[in-house]
């Protein structure tokens, strides 16, 4: 694709009309008519819509009448999934770096379109902690910092038979107060429990089979402000699994 028709494309996704008309095809096949009374516009203004995504070989009119996307039309929908959900949170992405995330993770970031956006750090360390109590099969954690007050949640999970995962710093400050109890040397011991690190861990992010308690990316000057992204849809949760599988394939067990 040459820069001219790059342009074209996103020329053609610029028009909001024309957007919704792509992402109504995207469900279904329809008519002309149909799509017009869909969309509250008139039939010429439909028509002349329909043609121009024609041209460019978004759309495609079958046989029968009915206007739908071709595999092009679906793959650019597809990538511009991704657009939408950070110009949605510019304000966000303007004050925080990706760049030590996987690219290919950061080329799937339209994929957590249905997460919702937190900007408050206690009620994200409080999910954190309500997710661990009803997760059922396993809690997956990274994090730059140890939460003190999540580890009545940790040990509760563990007993009942919860597999813990945590990636941590290579240099994390433990704090003094902080002990590895009993219920945690046991499910270490039982394997139960992991603890693997990395040099610098590229966000924060805390998930069970159920949800995404936090899905948060540090801040340009580096340091994670744990504001961001949580979520219990399964597009989100596959995002999230997929990278944590990915870091922890990264990581170095951490010997305890």
């Amino acid at each position: 694709m040459s820069l001219g028709d790059l342009c074209d494309l996103f020329f053609e996704f610029s028009n909001e009309d024309r957007l919704r008309i792509i992402r109504t095809l995207h469900n279904e096949s329809l008519t002309v008519t149909a799509l017009s009374k869909e969309l509250d516009l008139t039939t010429q203004e439909t028509s002349r819509h329909l043609s121009r995504l024609g041209e460019i070989g978004l759309s495609v009119k079958n046989p029968d009448g009915t206007h739908s996307l071709t595999s092009y039309g679906e793959l650019s929908l597809n990538q511009m999934t991704g657009f939408k959900f950070i110009s949605g949170h510019n304000d966000y992405f303007q004050n925080h770096d990706l760049s030590l995330l996987p690219t290919e993770f950061v080329s799937r970031i339209g994929e957590l379109e249905n997460s919702r956006y937190v900007d408050d750090v206690m009620v994200i360390f409080h999910l954190i902690d309500q997710m661990i109590r009803e997760a059922e099969e396993y809690v997956w954690r990274i994090t730059d910092r140890y939460i003190i007050t999540i580890i009545p949640a940790w040990n509760e999970a563990l007993e009942r038979g919860i597999k813990g995962r945590l990636i941590e710093p290579v240099d994390i400050v433990v704090p003094p107060e902080f002990d590895r109890g009993p219920v945690i040397r046991e499910a270490v011991l039982e394997h139960n429990f992991s603890i693997n690190t990395m040099k610098t861990v590229p966000l924060f992010m805390s998930l069970s089979e159920k949800q995404v308690a936090g899905i948060c990316f540090p801040a340009n000057d580096g340091r994670i402000d744990y504001r961001g992204f949580v979520s219990e849809h399964p597009t989100v949760l596959k995002w999230a699994t997929d990278l944590y599988e990915h870091l922890w394939n990264a990581s170095q067990p951490r010997p305890l």
